[in-house]
Parts: C-alpha cells; structure tokens; sequence
C-alpha cells in the first residue's frame, strides 16, 4: 500500500522520458545524534539538475516525512516494498555544495535502518533524463543539525552506528575489479572507484580494458563501481635513443609522439625538445594536417591576421580553400590562439569529410557537461566520441572549452589515421 504526502508537488513527469544510462552515483544520508532528521544529498548526478526521485529501502515505515527547499516536494511510502521515495523540482537549479545536490530533509523514528540500495533519477533543465538503477547509500550519525538542509557534511564527534551501507556497516565501496594481461606494471583499485596504474621501469601501458571496452590510456581511471571490471595490457619499451629530452619511454604520449614524428608531421619546439604539454596553437593544427593531405598552396587565405610570409600562411590558405576551417570571423583566423577540443573536433570532422551515424547522436549523452559545447560543435563532437578520438577527462566531463597540448593531439591524431 502507497501512502502519498505532498507539498505543491505540481508536475513531475520523471517516469515519461527514455532513459539515459549514467556512471555512479551516491546517495548520502546525515543523521543528526537522534538518528531522526537526516540531510539528504546526491553525489555525482551533475549539478545543473532540476529535478530528482529517490528512492529509499526502510526497515520501519512508521513516521517518515519529508521536507524540501526545492519548489515543489513529495513523498510516497510503500509499505509493502519497504521503500520511501522523494520527489523535489525546482525552476532553477537545485542546491549543491561540495559537488552534492541537497534534496532536502528525511524524518523517521529513531534509528531507522537502511536495508539495501538505492534507486535514482534525475533531470536536467532541456529535460533529458539520467537512471542510476543501483546505487550505494552512506549513512552517517553524530552530527549536531544532520537534518538541516544544504550542510554537507556533519560536525560533531561520530556516536552509535559511525557510517553504513545498506545498514551492514561500513563505507559505500566501489571498488571495481582489476587485473593485468601478462607482466610490466601495478594496477590499484579503490573503494571510491578510481584505480591507478604504475607501469614498471622499462614498461609502459599499451592497453587499457573496461568492461571489456578499450579506454583511453592514462594513469588513473575514476567514476568506476564494483559491478566494473578493467584489464590493462603492459609493454616492454625496446632500448632507444631518444629524439626529445622530454619523452621518455614510459609517458602515455610516447608512442603517439614516435608516430607523429616519423611520418613528418609533428617536428619538435626544438632540436631536443618535443614541448608535449605545450598547448597546441589553430595554426599547429592545420599545418599538421596540410602535411598529411600531401597538397600544396600558394594561395592567399584572406585572413587580415595570416601574413604572406608566415610559416603557417600555405596551411592556412590549403584549409580555408579546401573547407576545413572557415575562420574565428571571416577576416580573422588566429592562428596563434591555443586550440579548444571542441575546435579540434570541428577541424579534424571537416577535414575528414565525416558523416555522423546512428551511434554518434547519443555519443554525448553521458557527459554532464555536454550542454556547455557550442552549436557549431555538437555534431564533430558527437563524432569524435563515437570514433574514440575523444573521451572523458573525468567525472563524466569531456572539457570542450578546455585547451588541447601537443601530446593529446598527437595522441589523438594517431588514432585518427588508425581509424581510416
């Protein structure tokens, strides 16, 4: 039996949506000392969110009720399920402090026990939906004002209880499942979901596997669960002369910056250095790509801001003729400007004449801040994901706006001609 309490609840439309699929999440309860009033937040969802439900596993249905800042809040009980589920909107963004959304507040009688996990959706405000159908809850008791809204965390010594999962005891733990494939490195995983891998000496990552999926290569993976499985495949980095005092064998750029180099179309900053976190000018870009198109230009590129005689003028004036990049304005280029990865994307998608297929339009989806790319750019982002040119930097964010090094484009143009 469901029993409805509800406060200018107005027009909750969470269950009428497709479903997007999300990494992990949490749900964290703060119990003040009595173990009565708890500060409801969510960790992970995004913070541009304008809706949430949750739902709850209670032992004891006797006396829950809830309150919210949001502007429209309500509670079911399923006293049959065993379940409690909160319902917040708002018309602007809900609250959220130290990377959690606060919901509100949660009152039960004394030391009510959480008998499993959780259940989340969200919304953001174009309406699109995101589904955590299993996620961990953190209980913890002892603060003075756990059941004031918007606290974050509590104060106060930890009393009866300390924090608990699924009222079994201790923390959430999303610790993923880890192995090697053959010899040469360390691969550590934690119980907030991130693992680390050392690669020994004279070994570096060829391969990096998630559930099966190859990933991009780094050095730390986070946003994982216990449900994941990752693999990762070492190689022994053969005796050579560096060409670059700043590249050793063992840097997840190495290989690409080989790559890149012999074929002729990176050369370094220098005769010994390579600069592989130096930030990659629109100017670098296009050259790299006028090389590997073989053409040549003598031509003019009618940008006021590419002299005749500068070292970039030919690739810029090839790009502009042959359609891959149209300018910053039509009289500008800035070719000297650092490139962002939303315009690396849009360059590489022009210069490969690319069409999105049906798996690239919902390439974006897991990304919070996807909403934050340029229109211009949605389509070769969306396209460059999907070729796994571009991943995630991190907590379920891709960065467009952020700037592109040397060694990222190689890495990634690498990839790019791998792919066709």
């Amino acid at each position: 039996m469901k029993r409805w309490m509800k406060q200018g609840i107005g027009t909750l439309m969470l269950c009428t949506l497709l479903p997007v699929q999300t990494l992990a999440a949490g749900i964290d309860l703060s119990f003040d000392q009595a173990g009565t009033a708890a500060a409801v937040q969510l960790q992970d969802v995004g913070t541009d969110r304008y809706a949430a439900e949750i739902t709850l596993p209670l032992l004891n249905m006797q006396g829950v009720q809830f309150q919210s800042y949001a502007d429209s809040y309500a509670v079911t009980i399923d006293s049959v399920e065993k379940t409690v589920t909160l319902y917040v909107a708002s018309r602007t963004p809900l609250t959220g402090s130290n990377g959690m959304l606060n919901i509100g507040t949660l009152l039960v009688d004394e030391k009510t026990e959480i008998t499993g996990v959780g259940h989340t959706v969200v919304l953001d405000q174009f309406l699109n939906r995101y589904t955590y159908p299993e996620i961990g809850i953190t209980v913890s008791y002892g603060g003075e004002d756990g059941g004031s809204i918007g606290g974050g965390s509590t104060e106060g010594g930890s009393s009866t209880g300390g924090s608990s999962t699924g009222g079994t005891g201790g923390s959430v733990n999303h610790t993923p499942t880890v192995s090697t494939n053959g010899v040469g490195g360390k691969v550590q995983a934690a119980s907030d979901g991130s693992v680390t891998i050392t690669p020994d000496a004279g070994y570096r990552i060829a391969k990096i596997l998630v559930n099966g999926k190859e990933v991009a290569i780094t050095t730390k993976l986070t946003g994982l669960t216990a449900k994941d499985k990752v693999v990762v495949t070492f190689e022994k980095v053969e005796d050579q002369k560096l060409s670059f005092t700043d590249v050793q064998p063992t840097d997840w750029f190495a290989e690409a910056v080989d790559f890149v180099v012999a074929q002729g179309l990176f050369a370094g900053i220098s005769e010994t250095e390579f600069g592989p976190n130096v930030e990659m000018s629109r100017a670098m870009l296009v050259t790299v790509l006028y090389r590997l198109s073989g053409e040549t230009s003598n031509g003019d590129s009618g940008f006021t801001d590419v002299p005749a005689d500068a070292w970039y003028s030919a690739a810029v004036a090839w790009a502009k003729e042959a359609g891959v990049v149209s300018g910053i304005s039509e009289t500008a280029f800035a070719p000297n400007q650092p490139i962002t990865r939303e315009q690396m994307a849009t360059i590489l998608y022009s210069y490969a004449n690319a069409q999105v297929g049906e798996d690239a339009k919902t390439a974006l989806a897991a990304f919070t801040d996807a909403g934050n790319i340029s229109s211009y750019a949605t389509v070769p982002m969306s396209w460059a994901v999907e070729q796994g040119l571009l991943s995630g930097v991190g907590n379920q964010t891709l960065e467009p706006q952020g700037v592109a090094t040397r060694a990222q484009v190689a890495t990634i143009l690498r990839q790019f001609l791998k792919n066709t």
